[in-house]
């Protein structure tokens, strides 16, 4: 089973240490997920259809909206995991160039060799998810700033960017606007894509077509997406219980919700609401 060891939440998004060894299904977040591998075998992980090794000496990045996945040779001995979630409006007001940090080809590779100065940023970065003491903010931000510029600096292609002038926004044909506005303004509950799909003048293969063709995911993918960050923002900050949080969700059991997250997620919700904590204010 799968156990998370240490997660962080705060302005910037999260920050997670993870044992893994069981399989993730295709998922998606809306923010860029940045993992290092911290101990363990090296493993195939998943990024759209292609998978790639990820091994002491690289980094796997992971744009907003870019489904990927992990498939556990049932029989391979557990991996640990360092992951980051960033948050595009902190990342923001980080530097004005991380406006683009939501955009589709941020990152424009999703392996990057480690470099000392990396290497030595993932080491820090463990050295805080393995200290024992509360974590200021200050702290954990000031340590994700300067992984994610060195990251930037050489996994992103700004001139790229710049020239495609889409900054974070994507031209998406207006039908489809209007079916994630819809999507979005549910708050993660089922989604009935049929209804969607009729609500924006679409039969449901087209809907599903164009859906995909200019989003990179299926509807399901992306409302699992949705579904799955309302569950994790009602699990760490808020003491509902978790069986409400199902029925909220529009899950039929609190058993059908908790597979659904671990699946997704690699642990249950109660492993995940017992390891989450939030970082201390530290003084200026």
């Amino acid at each position: 089973m799968s156990e998370p060891l240490r997660i962080i939440h705060g302005a910037f998004g999260r920050v997670a240490l993870l044992l893994l060894d069981r399989t993730m299904a295709v998922h998606a977040h809306r923010v860029c997920h940045v993992v290092f591998k911290i101990g363990g075998v090296d493993i195939l992980f998943g990024v759209r259809e292609l998978e790639h090794y990820l091994s002491d000496d690289n980094v796997l990045l992971v744009n907003a909206w870019e489904p990927h996945f992990y498939n556990h040779n049932r029989d391979a001995p557990s991996t640990v995991l360092l992951a980051l979630y960033l948050e595009p409006q902190w990342l923001r007001k980080v530097d004005t160039r991380f406006s683009c940090s939501a955009h589709p080809k941020f990152f424009s590779q999703p392996i990057l060799a480690l470099g000392s100065k990396l290497a030595g940023l993932r080491a820090d970065l463990l050295d805080l998810l393995t200290g024992r003491e509360s974590t200021g903010s200050r702290v954990v931000e000031d340590l994700i700033v300067r992984t994610i510029i060195e990251l930037a600096c050489v996994g992103t292609r700004w001139k790229e960017l710049l020239e495609c002038q889409l900054m974070g926004s994507l031209a998406y044909d207006a039908r489809i606007r209007q079916s994630l506005d819809e999507m979005k303004s549910r708050g993660g509950v089922a989604l009935d894509f049929d209804e969607i799909a009729s609500s924006v003048g679409l039969s449901r293969p087209h809907f599903f077509h164009l859906f995909r063709k200019q989003i990179g995911m299926t509807p399901a993918t992306f409302g699992s997406m949705l579904r799955m960050e309302a569950s994790i923002d009602s699990l760490a900050a808020t003491d509902t219980a978790i069986h409400d949080i199902a029925r909220h969700l529009g899950f039929d059991s609190p058993g059908n919700f908790t597979r659904f997250f671990l699946c997704q997620q690699g642990v249950t919700p109660s492993q995940y609401r017992r390891k989450v904590e939030f970082t201390t204010l530290t003084c200026s």
